[in-house]
This record gives C-alpha cells, structure tokens and sequence, in this order.
C-alpha cells in the first residue's frame, strides 16, 4: 500500500508514519503544495497513492483545501471510486463544522487525535483498503499520548491551568505600569515568610550587609526595586515547580534548578553587558521553560487520577514534552496575560532559527539557556556545544574571556538563594 502523510506537527507525522510504515510505501510533507504536487506525480507515474492522511492545519494552506484540490485532481483524471484514493482527516479539530466540512470536501473517515495504532488500522479495515491491512498489527493498548490529549484540551477550552502564585500575578502587573516602592512593600507584608526571606537576604554578605535591616522597607532599599522583584518572584513560583505524583518529583526539582540558574545567568548577562531589555531578564529567563512544567505538571495530575485510561509510555511523555513545551509554553504565558516578549521567549529560546531579527531579550535568554546547559553542569540536556559558538553569544558580541567572569558572577549570586 503506497500512502501519502501531509501533517506540520513532526511528532504525530512520525507516529503516523511509524504505524504505516509497514503497510508499504510511505511519504510524507509538511504543506498542502508539495503534497498536491506529490499526487500529480504519482498518477504521472502511474503509481497513485492509495491512501492519504491530511491534518486540516497545515504551514501554508487548510488541509481542506488540499483534500479538495485532491479530489479535483482525481475527477481531471476521471478516476472511478476504487481508483481514488482513501483520504482520512487526522486532525485535532473536533468540533461538528469541522468535520461537516471535510466529509463535503470528500473525505472518507475523520481521526481526532491524540490516536493510536489500534484506531488507525481498525479505521482501515472498515475500507475499501481493507484486504491491504488485514493482517497488520497493532500494539495491546492504544498508544497514549498524553501531552497531546493535554494540548487538545487546553485548545478546546477544556483544561483549567494551574494558577500562578497570586504575590506573582500581582508583581508581574506592577512591573507592567513601574513598579513602586510602597506598593511592594505593602504587598510583601501580606506573606510573612516572603518578608522573612527579604529581610534575611538583604543582610546577606553578598549585598555587603553593614548595619543589620530589620524590616521589609529597609530591605527593599538596600535590594532595589527589581531586585525584590526577582527575589520574590523566585520564592513564589519555587513551589509551583511541584508535583504531587512523587514519579516526576526529581524531574520537576531539576527543571527548577535549570529555571533558577537561567534566571540568574540571565540578569547577570544582561548587566554585564550594559543592556536595556524589554522586559526583566531574570523573570523571562526563569519562565522561559514554564510550557515544560506546565504540561509534566498536569500530566502527572491526570495521570495520578486515572485521567489517560491506560499505561502511560513515559519515554513518549517526556519526547512529547520536549517536542510541544515551546508553543504550549508561549500560550500559557499568553494565557496569564504577560507580555509578548515573555511569549516570544518561550517559543524561541531553543532555537533562533525561526526568527527574523532575535530581539536583545531574546538573544540574552537563548545565551543564558545554553550557558547553564554546558558550563553549570545541572544535569539537563547537555549538549556539548561550545558556548562561545553560540549564535547568540556572537550577536550579542559575548568574548571567551568573558564567559568565565559571566560564571563567576552567577555562582555568586545562586549561592545567596541558599
């Protein structure tokens, strides 16, 4: 059976692809183009594709103009209903007007995903390909992936997301119209430990602590505004980097220790290179991983209550994670109304391929990401580049000498968190 996947998420292209793979033939794009120009060839050759998968979301046109486009081909070629091709929508789009509409545009069966290998050839052998995928196999179990079915829900609407700290929330609103000396100090008064913390920080010998401050205020004047700032937003979402499930309990603490030094790698790239950022360096590079901790978090929460209806193949969770914690990650932030910088931060701080002109934020971010994988040795992800190659570091004009002052500097400044 020679089959056709037109699909721009890679991870379910893959998952598709593997479960037909050996079925026969199996190609796959990323556009509705090449996927149109991909069947004029084929029936050129004399060799049609004989089923094809079409998610309805596609990088340059709707996968329902391609199925349409499709079948016109087919009536130009005045192919008869055993000759045309099995086309079936795999979508995540399961609303009625959706579906409606890719039945009229002559589709012959409709997916929704997250799917498993079990539904894909069961669907076939109710087709007129079903001689063709008889004695195929599928797994015991459908194949869960649960970071899609979280994705699916939060796009539908369905999932309510964690709530960031409220003090957080709060702070991230005073940063937006400048924050102010009096309301912070108000604010912080409301959590004593917080206050506790402050205080004790401030006559920290890292601030070359002389006279001992005993209350919050003081202590706000010695830090500086953004640097309470900074301090409390970690203190507020330490616990947020949490689970319940004790399975991914060392998962999440090493995604904090990750997110804790990026932030500091951050705020001290920033000052060390005199820069004047959109947004506060040391949020945007703690938050920079939150579509990680967001998904894990409900995951394991879903997991716990029984929510996914079967064993969860935990190497596919955490694949799935690292394949939709960007995008996911950007959203939420959205989500919690901060700013599109903290959103752009989010998507990009892989990968700066995907951007025009990086801005300076974002350029700080990505370099401080890389930096705490290969030089602080946190045990996440490393990847053995050399930081000085690093695209940002070269636009951001970051010399070799530098990085080891830049190390220092973040050393000391993680050492007064404690």
């Amino acid at each position: 059976m020679k089959s056709l996947i037109v699909d721009s998420d890679p991870v379910d292209c893959k998952l598709l692809q593997e479960i037909l793979a050996g079925l026969g033939e199996c190609q796959t794009f990323n556009n509705g183009n090449e996927a149109i120009m991909a069947v004029k060839e084929a029936l050129g050759a004399g060799a049609p594709f004989e089923l094809i998968a079409l998610e309805t979301v596609l990088s340059d046109m709707d996968g329902t103009t391609t199925l349409f486009e499709i079948r016109e081909i087919e009536e130009e070629w005045e192919l008869g209903e055993e000759e045309k091709a099995v086309i079936v929508i795999v979508t995540a789009h399961a609303d009625r007007e959706s579906i409606t509409t890719a039945f009229s545009a002559g589709c012959d069966d409709y997916i929704v995903k997250p799917f498993g290998s079990q539904t894909i050839i069961e669907r076939l052998r109710k087709s007129k390909l079903r001689d063709q995928v008889h004695g195929a196999k599928t797994t015991d179990r459908e194949t869960l992936n649960p970071i899609r079915l979280v994705i699916d829900r939060f796009n539908s609407g369905m999932l309510e997301l964690p709530s960031l700290p409220k003090i957080s929330i709060q702070l991230n609103e005073m940063a937006k119209k400048g924050l102010d000396f009096d309301e912070i100090a108000a604010l912080l008064k409301q959590d004593m430990s917080i206050t506790s913390k402050i205080i004790s920080i401030s006559n920290s010998t890292y601030y070359g602590a002389i006279t001992k401050i005993k209350t919050v205020g003081q202590a706000i004047g010695r830090l500086g505004l953004n640097v309470t700032k900074q301090y409390v937003d970690a203190m507020c979402n330490r616990n947020f980097f949490a689970t319940a499930n004790k399975k991914y309990s060392k998962v999440m603490e090493e995604l904090w220790t990750h997110s804790l030094y990026c932030a500091v790698a951050s705020e001290v790239v920033a000052k060390f290179l005199r820069l004047d950022l959109e947004g506060d360096a040391f949020t945007m590079g703690l938050m920079h991983d939150i579509g990680k901790v967001v998904l894990l978090q409900v995951a394991a929460d879903l997991e716990s209550r029984g929510k996914f209806g079967g064993e969860v193949d935990h190497e596919e969770l955490f694949g799935s994670i690292n394949a939709y914690h960007n995008k996911f990650g950007a959203k939420v932030l959205k989500k919690w109304n901060f700013v599109d910088e903290y959103a752009q931060i989010a998507l990009h701080h892989d990968d700066l391929g995907g951007m025009d002109a990086a801005s300076k934020d974002l350029l700080v971010v990505h370099f401080a990401n890389l930096f705490v994988k290969t030089i602080a040795n946190d045990g996440i992800d490393q990847t053995g580049l050399k930081i000085e190659d690093a695209e940002s570091a070269r636009l951001l004009k970051i010399a070799p000498d530098m990085i080891g002052r830049i190390g220092e500097q973040v050393d000391k400044q993680i050492a007064v968190y404690g």
